[in-house]
């Protein structure tokens, strides 16, 4: 390494004499609230003057003027942290994320928006309902949040709140039964515990039903905000790879929503980031808390999906050197191995020797056969791997196919195909530049072959568990295996490719480096919210 070139651990100039105190920029981000706040009114009226009053009679739509004022808000904070954003890019990182997953988590309000969010919300009452009984009562509002059809949302303000009024009503009358999901266990369904938590306090205050089925919504979105936020600190470089990832427009609505996914996303994010840090450290000894904490990081992001397990074999990669000594090393690599067999176990064991594979999921039509399906596959290995290759190449991982994991908002569509381009120009640009001298370690042949070698796996276990639980038996093709099961993969894939020599800007002390996280950070805050405007805001009025 040139001694004259500078890296971003060892930066020329000192931030802190380029940095206000956080006082002093809460206080200006407080003040440019309010001027943003002002902004919004202004807008609102000038929307009322053009298109008159909304659907409910009111002279402004509330959920336009919080979009308005979350983009002043999110300008005002390009502002606040413009002398933050080449070294310490993830406090501006938080405030989009945060701002557009709580924003968007309450302007959905009470719609149906997300793939099998009625599922979902059951799990969240399953926890919020303590005991034994299978047998679980609910209210008819509640029994409403759980049967609604996907296409159950309104575009008029005057319908959505005529539906939310009628929802509160109907939370006090106690007429339906639900039966406790016996199969999934408590791990298994960790990811709804947040909004369980949160939605059994607002019962226990009496909230009404619409108000508290947002508010337990919002619970996701702090989690998932936070739970980044921590993974992007953990890194020395690639930080703005993890914030493309991290700001997918369907990673932020999958936060957004009554889903596991989200839990998934941000804590294979957090593990990813604390096994990269670990490979550009070198010369710093791995300590008992921070191999804790990132195995510990694997293991919540498997409880929903531990069909991902394979990933956690990536910590491998962590030298011998690192590790204080020979037994730590052992001991290390030991509870490696264990957790991927005991995560795989509890997913394997239930379903080939316990319950069995079952008839499958009628979703897939009257020849989905679960038990037939495993038959057809041991039975003819060479045709099952034909037509799993065949769909890898030419579906999932497809250059079109990509819209499907980068810009789908569920039941609300795609947002427009130049966002998915933008978007996925980022991925592939952060990808390869995204890189310091600290990555020397990170993006080696070992590296690259085990990581496309596991997201392969990956890959095959979720494809070929889908073809035998919602596949008409002996199908050709292969179908209900969704795009966005590639996000947790993407970060430990992506990271280990490209090299350190393709480092752009090479000077980290310049003002190249601001211009780059900047401009990375602005176009996907701007993706993000031109996206929800083109799916949702827009059209609810």
């Amino acid at each position: 390494m040139n001694t004259n070139e500078l890296t971003e651990e060892t930066p020329r100039t000192n931030p802190a004499a380029h940095t206000s105190s956080l006082r002093e920029k809460a206080f200006v981000l407080a003040f440019l609230s309010l001027v943003s706040g002002a902004f919004a009114i202004a807008v609102g009226f000038a929307c009322y003057l053009f298109f008159g009053r909304t659907s409910a009679g009111t002279w402004y739509n509330p959920y336009w003027m919080g979009f308005f004022f979350i983009c002043g808000f999110l300008a005002a904070a390009f502002f606040v942290f413009r002398h933050d954003i080449r070294t310490k890019p993830e406090n501006l990182f938080l405030v989009i994320v945060l701002s557009v997953t709580c924003f968007s988590s309450l302007a959905l309000d009470v719609n149906r928006t997300s793939w099998d969010d009625g599922i979902h919300f059951r799990h969240v009452l399953e926890w919020s309902t303590p005991g034994h009984e299978i047998a679980l009562s609910v209210s008819e509002a509640e029994l409403a949040g759980l049967s609604r059809p996907p296409d159950y949302r309104y575009s008029e303000l005057a319908e959505l709140y005529g539906f939310s009024a009628g929802l509160d009503k109907k939370d006090a009358i106690t007429s339906g039964v639900i039966v406790r999901d016996s199969i999934r266990s408590l791990y298994q369904r960790v990811g709804h515990l947040p909004a369980s938590l949160v939605y059994t306090v607002l019962s226990m205050l009496s909230i009404p039903f619409s108000l508290k089925y947002v508010l337990a919504r919002l619970a996701n979105a702090l989690l998932y905000s936070l739970v980044t936020y921590f993974g992007m600190r953990q890194l020395r470089s690639g930080k703005m790879l993890f914030g493309v990832i991290a700001l997918l427009p369907t990673a932020v609505f999958l936060a957004s929503n009554y889903s596991y996914d989200y839990w998934v996303n941000a804590f294979m994010l957090f593990g990813g980031a604390c096994l990269v840090r670990e490979l550009q450290t070198p010369d710093d000894p791995v300590t008992p808390k921070r191999a804790a904490l990132l195995l510990g990081s694997f293991v919540l992001a498997f409880g929903p999906k531990a069909i991902y397990f394979p990933l956690i074999l990536l910590c491998l990669l962590i030298p011998k050197a690192k590790f204080a000594t020979t037994s730590a090393s052992k001991l290390f690599r030991a509870s490696v191995i264990s957790i991927s067999l005991l995560v795989a176990i509890s997913f394997i064991v239930p379903y080939l020797f316990v319950n069995g594979p079952g008839t499958g999921d009628m979703r897939g039509g009257s020849a989905v056969n679960a038990t037939e399906q495993v038959n057809f596959i041991l039975s003819n290995p060479f045709e099952y791997a034909k037509i799993l290759f065949s769909f890898l190449a030419t579906d999932y991982y497809s250059f079109f196919g990509s819209k499907d994991f980068i810009t789908h908002h569920a039941y609300l569509g795609h947002s427009s195909w130049i966002l998915w381009i933008l978007a996925l120009g980022l991925l592939g640009l952060t990808a390869l530049t995204d890189k310091s001298e600290s990555d020397k370690a990170v993006c080696t042949g070992k590296a690259r072959a085990l990581t496309l070698s596991l997201n392969l796996v990956t890959v095959t276990l979720i494809t070929t568990a889908l073809y035998i639980e919602i596949n008409a038996v002996g199908s050709k093709v292969i179908d209900y295996v969704q795009p966005r099961y590639l996000i947790p993969l993407l970060f430990c894939t992506l990271v280990f490719l490209g090299s350190h020599r393709l480092a752009w800007p090479r000077r980290l002390d310049s003002s190249r480096k601001t211009a780059y996280n900047a401009l990375v950070l602005g176009i996907m805050a701007a993706i993000l919210l031109i996206g929800l405007w083109q799916v949702y805001i827009g059209r609810l009025y």
